[in-house]
């Protein structure tokens, strides 16, 4: 480096009377530099505890120069700087810093640590960053006395010096402790001025305050920093109410939102902690009125304060002192109490002084990042997320939308069509009116506003006529600036409309209408709605009907909901109301209709509500009225429990298309006339309607037959019918007239729900359960530290790349769910179905999904069709519950941890994977047999022809009646549950069982399948038998082996290394739970655990399930990963003396499995001993030999592996048997 040049331009020059010497002078103090002796002479008063940094050899020591003369410029006094200065450590002296600034009582004030510009500042930067540095290292040495410490690198550019620096403001309560306890009370946030800036004095650190564009665009690291810092505050401080303290957050980005909407540019934000000039009290009184104005710009609510400008109004005439006594209490009032900003309880000064410091830190953690942005801004749409997933506090019958969610139901609705038709109208309306009348955290409006602005975005302006061309232009260039207009939103939930329309703007756009109300008021009586919500004129009529759109997740099961509601709706305001009493919770029912209320003729719905809705009595059946008179069901969603974070609530999305208020009343009064004339007239137009009907409900009658029960005059045929004979059980009490009065009238209300009903197909979406719903869905939560939210299942890909719910760029891909039910809104259901998509996606008739066969009609809507199943019209059929006898004597069941490895009597459960489970000693079995065993959530059909016991697991017992040959009853139950029933949703199936029908053959028949049958069962027999048989030779094998004993401890010890699960791929992790029992190996991991610490394995490993060993899972491991601490790990010592194949089949044996459960731990949930496991003893031969057992061995099991799959093929000739006879 030129150093002449260097030191020139910090105003060295010449000095006079000297060869080689060059010095600066300050008020009263001067360096020196001596160029023959290459030293720099820093004076008598600056203090140097060392001269490494006073020569030539190394360019750090200029920049030491250069930050000393930076100091003594700026006025700090030569005898308080101290260069390289050392601290007591241990047995000697630290290290070395670079420059310490003292105050005058030689404390210190200022630690700087100097490093070249580029590279080395950049490396210690990271340093400090990490785990504190050098200087925090200095600072705890020091004592923590320092206010400020800084890194510090200046370089020549041209002929003037620029400088860079990081300072941290040491806080009052990071003081004191060890570097590791100061580094992690720290917020992680340097300053870049305070120190050497124009408006600074010495010893006064004073950073300058923020203008808007200064303001940094949150990146994606930004954003986890972010929110992991926010953890670590609460942490540090104590704060134990994570909601609250979750809810304060979004107090404070209101103000946040506010400040950065209204400051002009240039202007210093208010939003801000301003250091040198704040204090406590001062700082929160501007946050309050940020608040207040806040609120009241953003949700029109005007906060109940007393600022300091209603004070000078109100104490104008007192004096001075008065007045600043009072402004203080006043204040106090104010501010010592649980206010808005909270984070911690505050009760008085003190609690106050505790509160304001996590206030202060929260602050400055987030004042710095721009947050108001007319665009989507991803990485604060992911903040946004984080914050709303793992903090917010939801209150009852709350659960959030999760994001995917809310696009798949926006991506089914065919917005690109609704666009298209708006925007070529001439009478000014361009765009679809929609409403969130729950909207909560608002997702369904944030989702809803870019997928328009995307479609706007697209649109050809030149395609429109003057008006519309000018407003599309517009919107192309202002986003969002069309939502104030066409988009709405209620939220009673005060918290929660602050959180929406914090999320409007966090997403990207704040214009929407987020209203502070009720999503259920009356229309015209209540004062908060506003726009297309508000009616002005009182009409008597319950609709509004303004929007086309409607997109929510209303709250459900809310107890006593009427009880608080006057105010906003009564009975006069909807026609459930008083199917509901005080105490009833069912409000989500009042919701369905509010979206009646609010669709224009036409418009379409996209309403998640729990499965209930479908299938529960009462109330729900007049909904389900509602429902089927005034919308056509386009489509409905089944979503399992894993959709919602906070709920294990089963959901379905209704997709609806609004009818006119007419069709319904229209179609009652034909089908009175009909009930009238008995004239099969055309009804909607449906041809011959009523003997479609009997052909539907009343199978086995003609149209002729059925008339005579319309005449009350009912023939042999209908007598004999299964319907009627019920209607005649359900009313015995009723004499002949009242009878047929009441079969008539439910009978012409099935008929009016059966023409309702009769032209709408529905898709059916369904998710499935666990890992296939996971992967359907594409994301899950994790409450793992560190990893707290919503998550892709696969690491390295974000939700839209692994969800199967929709296609972010596309409404046309079948290999997305959404596209089918775009699809079906514009009639279209004859897509093929994607292979990936047959198992979560259906069409379905209506009529087929609603139960006519009942002498009650509740409208019950199912997904599984409960039609009759089509058998051969030859045989008698009748409906399974009628099919079974009571079961005398015992019915004793047992529970899984009394059931014995060995017994007098097995014990059947519903696991499918083993005929038994065990056996019990206990006196009293069942012994009215056979009878079919079926388990309720797993569908296992099981024969049982023995005295035995039940598990208390969901198992069902069903035995035949006599007409039934006991082994023909087993295989049809088999058969209509592996053909009818949707084993792929975890929830209790004998319900849809007994509604199911099976043929009654003549006993010859029954024999004849049998039969055949049989010779099927016995084939898959006789190949279970040759599977045994190579098991037992495979046993005897290894059985016969013998050589000298080793412990396993010895050959293969347990692998204790732990690794992190995020340094895996995801389908590698291995659990208990992916393992799969009776030695059959593991299938890969779905989804992402939370966890962090997991045991590493590599391929040959061994592993084994540690937890209830007699289920006997072990797999051999064929490639690397980490599995569970609940999985054992056992690794060759040395693979050259001990081949690890052969370890694994010798511990594969039954005998190791019953080793391990004689020293296990627990009775409940047994696990192995593992100091008694590494004891297990197993003979070693020489390596050549085990190579030979292995190579034996492996022969054998490939011969098992056919058969297996023989035994699969064999399951499908038992389908095809029965197929041809039924």
């Amino acid at each position: 480096m030129d150093i002449k040049k260097h030191i020139t331009s910090l105003g060295f020059v010449p000095k006079n009377g000297t060869n080689g010497i060059y010095h600066k002078t300050y008020v009263d103090y001067a360096i020196e530099i001596d160029f023959e002796r290459q030293n720099i002479n820093y004076g008598n008063s600056i203090i140097a505890e060392s001269r490494t940094t006073q020569n030539f050899s190394q360019p750090e020591n200029f920049v030491v120069l250069e930050c000393v003369d930076r100091l003594l410029i700026k006025g700090y006094k030569p005898q308080n700087i101290v260069l390289e200065k050392t601290w007591p450590s241990g047995h000697g002296t630290s290290g070395r810093l670079d420059i310490c600034v003292n105050r005058e009582d030689g404390t210190p004030y200022m630690l700087i640590e100097c490093k070249t510009y580029g590279k080395e500042y950049n490396k210690e930067s990271a340093k400090i960053h990490k785990d504190g540095g050098q200087l925090f290292t200095y600072f705890q040495l020091s004592g923590g006395k320092a206010d400020v410490i800084m890194l510090y690198a200046s370089e020549l550019k041209g002929d003037k010096y620029i400088y860079v620096n990081e300072i941290i403001k040491i806080e009052d309560d990071y003081r004191n402790g060890d570097v590791k306890d100061i580094y992690e009370k720290w917020n992680k946030l340097t300053k870049d001025n305070g120190i050497f800036d124009s408006w600074v004095q010495p010893y006064n650190f004073q950073s300058k305050a923020l203008t808007k564009e200064q303001l940094k665009e949150i990146k994606a690291e930004d954003s986890s920093f972010i929110f992991n810092r926010f953890l670590e505050i609460l942490r540090h401080n104590v704060v134990s109410d994570k909601g609250n303290a979750f809810n304060k957050i979004f107090t404070l980005f209101l103000c946040k939102v506010y400040d950065e909407t209204t400051t002009e540019e240039g202007e210093e934000l208010k939003f801000q902690w301003l250091e040198g000039r704040d204090n406590h009290v001062d700082f929160q009184l501007r946050l309050t009125d940020l608040y207040s104005k806040g609120m009241k710009k953003f949700l029109d609510r005007t906060v109940s304060d007393f600022n300091n400008e209603d004070f000078d109004k109100r104490c104008a005439n007192l004096n001075e002192d008065t007045k600043q006594y009072l402004l203080r209490e006043v204040n106090k009032l104010r501010l010592e109490k649980n206010n808005e900003f909270a984070i911690k309880e505050v009760y008085d000064n003190v609690s106050f002084e505790e509160n304001a410091k996590v206030v202060k830190e929260v602050v400055e953690l987030i004042q710095g990042y721009r947050i108001r942005y007319n665009k989507r801004q991803q990485y604060l749409s992911d903040f946004f997320e984080l914050l709303l997933t793992t903090g917010l506090k939801q209150e009852a019958g709350q659960y959030f939308t999760p994001v995917p969610i809310a696009q798949f139901i926006i991506k089914s609705l065919p917005l690109d069509s609704i666009m298209a038709e708006k925007l070529s109208r001439k009478d000014g309306e361009i765009l679809p009116y929609m409403i969130d009348y729950a909207a909560g955290s608002g997702h369904f409006i944030t989702e809803f506003m870019h997928e328009i602005q995307d479609i706007i975005n697209n649109c050809d302006t030149s395609k429109y006529i003057e008006e519309t061309r000018k407003h599309l232009i517009n919107w192309q260039n202002c986003h969002f600036d069309w939502a104030t207009d066409y988009v709405y939103g209620i939220e009673k939930d005060y918290r929660l409309v602050k959180v929406g329309k914090v999320g409007c703007y966090l997403h990207g756009d704040g214009l929407a209408n987020v209203i502070l109300s009720d999503g259920l008021a009356n229309f015209y009586n209540n004062k908060e709605y506003k726009g297309k919500l508000r009616k002005l004129i009182n009409d008597g009529q319950k609709d509004n009907q303004q929007f086309d759109i409607v997109l929510s997740n209303p709250p459900y099961s809310v107890s006593s909901f009427r009880q608080t509601t006057r105010d906003y709706y009564t009975e006069q305001d909807f026609e459930l109301y008083n199917s509901l009493t005080d105490n009833s919770s069912e409000i989500e029912c009042l919701f369905v209709e509010r979206t009646k209320q609010l669709l224009k003729d036409g418009g379409i719905a996209g309403v998640i509500l729990p499965s209930s809705i479908l299938s529960n009595s009462g109330v729900y059946t007049k909904t389900r009225e509602i429902i089927l008179q005034y919308f056509d069901i386009v489509s409905i969603a089944e979503l399992g429990s894993n959709t919602f974070m906070a709920t294990n609530t089963n959901t379905v999305v209704l997709f609806l298309r609004r009818r006119d208020n007419y069709f319904a009343i229209n179609t009652k009064v034909a089908v009175d006339t009909y009930f009238r004339t008995l004239n099969d007239v055309t009804i909607n137009s449906i041809e011959t309607p009523a003997s479609k009907y009997v052909t539907h409900v009343w199978e086995g009658l003609d149209y002729a037959d059925y008339v005579t029960l319309l005449q009350k005059s009912p023939n042999d045929k209908v007598k004999t019918h299964e319907i009627y004979i019920e209607y005649r059980k359900k009313f015995s009490s009723k004499s002949n007239v009242k009878l047929f009065d009441e079969i008539l009238s439910i009978e012409a209300e099935k008929f009016l729900y059966f023409i309702l009903a009769y032209p709408q197909k529905v898709v059916i979406v369904k998710s499935g359960e666990k890992d296939v719903e996971k992967r359907f869905l594409g994301y899950e939560f994790s409450n793992r530290r560190g990893n707290e939210g919503i998550h892709a299942i696969q690491r390295g890909k974000n939700i839209d790349e692994c969800t199967l719910l929709f296609d972010t760029n596309s409404y046309d891909n079948p290999l997305r769910a959404s596209t089918y039910i775009y699809k079906a809104f514009k009639g279209d259901f004859t897509l093929p179905i994607a292979e990936n998509m047959q198992s979560h996606i259906s069409r379905m008739s209506l009529v087929d999904m609603l139960s006519f066969d009942r002498s009650t009609f509740e409208k019950f809507i199912s997904t599984t069709a409960k039609k009759k199943i089509k058998f051969s019209d030859k045989w008698e059929h009748e409906r399974i519950q009628n099919s079974i006898d009571k079961i005398n004597g015992s019915t004793t069941k047992i529970p899984e941890y009394e059931i014995l490895n060995s017994g007098k009597y097995p014990v059947y459960t519903q696991d499918i994977q083993q005929s038994f489970a065990g056996f019990s000693n206990n006196t009293n079995p069942i012994t009215d047999v056979p009878v079919v065993l079926f388990g309720d959530h797993s569908c296992a059909v099981k024969f049982v022809d023995q005295p035995f016991f039940r598990g208390a697991d969901g198992t069902v017992l069903l035995k035949p009646k006599k007409k039934y040959c006991p082994k023909y009853y087993f295989y049809i139950i088999e058969y209509v549950v592996n053909k009818f029933l949707d084993k792929t949703k975890y929830e209790r199936h004998n319900k849809y069982l007994q509604e199911l029908y099976i043929p009654v053959p003549p006993s010859d028949v029954q024999q004849q399948i049998i039969v055949e049958m049989e010779q099927v069962v016995n084939s898959i027999t006789l190949l279970t038998q040759q599977i045994e048989q190579k098991e037992s030779c495979i046993e005897n094998l290894l059985s016969s082996i013998q050589y000298e004993d080793d412990k396993l401890k010895i050959i293969a010890p347990f692998v204790t290394k732990s690794i992190r699960y995020n340094d895996i791929v995801p389908e590698t992790y291995i659990t208990t739970d992916n393992m799969l029992q009776n030695k059959l190996g593991a299938v890969p991991f779905v989804g992402e655990a939370n966890i962090s610490s997991i045991t590493e394995y590599k391929k040959d490993d061994i592993l084994i399930s540690n937890i209830r060993p007699y289920l006997k899972k072990i797999w051999f491991a064929d490639k690397e990963g980490g599995c569970s601490k609940d999985v054992l790990v056992l690794r060759s010592a040395d693979a050259s003396k001990y081949l690890p194949k052969y370890i694994f089949y010798m511990v594969r044996r039954d005998a190791f499995f019953d080793y391990v459960m004689e020293g296990k731990k627990r009775v409940k949930m047994p696990r192995g001993n593992k100091e008694d496991i590494q004891k297990y003893q197993i003979p070693i031969p020489p390596i050549e030999e085990q190579r030979h057992i292995v190579s034996q061995i492996e022969a054998l099991e490939l011969e098992i592996t056919k058969a297996r799959n023989l035994i699969k093929n064999a399951a499908n000739e038992k389908q095809l048997i029965l197929d041809k006879y039924l």
